[in-house]
């Protein structure tokens, strides 16, 4: 169980994260209200500092595949929605852009993983998560 402040977020400012490979960020503006994806127009800082931070989430949660919600109240990116680790890539809800993006960046990680097969983790150590 898990509780959290409800943040209210700044007009168009909530953004979901399509993470792929703990190395690939995609950072799309997303209207919960009426269930569509927006037009990026973030500052660079903004940008920046969510994307620097979901990878942080997903390498600390050891996730190849991630979607993290941001809801952004005056400035600063807020994680709450952060543990999905079988997100949505559908193309009728991503669109075709997004979804094109999914669909690469998801090949391009099944061939990696392919080629350099990770061992079976047999124990999730949270240490990783606080020592880095």
């Amino acid at each position: 169980m898990v509780l959290q402040e409800f943040i209210k977020w700044d007009e168009g400012q909530y953004l979901r994260c399509m993470c792929l490979g703990q190395q690939d960020i995609k950072v799309m503006k997303y209207d919960p209200d009426n269930r569509r994806y927006l037009l990026p127009d973030l500052p660079p800082d903004l940008y920046d500092r969510v994307v620097a931070n979901s990878l942080k989430i997903v390498r600390a949660f050891g996730y190849d595949m991630n979607t993290i919600e941001w809801a952004v109240r005056d400035g600063v990116p807020y994680a709450i929605d952060f543990m999905n680790p079988a997100p949505d890539m559908d193309i009728n809800t991503t669109g075709v852009e997004y979804h094109r993006w999914c669909v690469e960046k998801m090949a391009d990680l099944c061939i990696h993983l392919a080629k350099n097969p990770k061992p079976q983790v047999a124990e999730v150590k949270w240490s990783t998560m606080f020592n880095g």
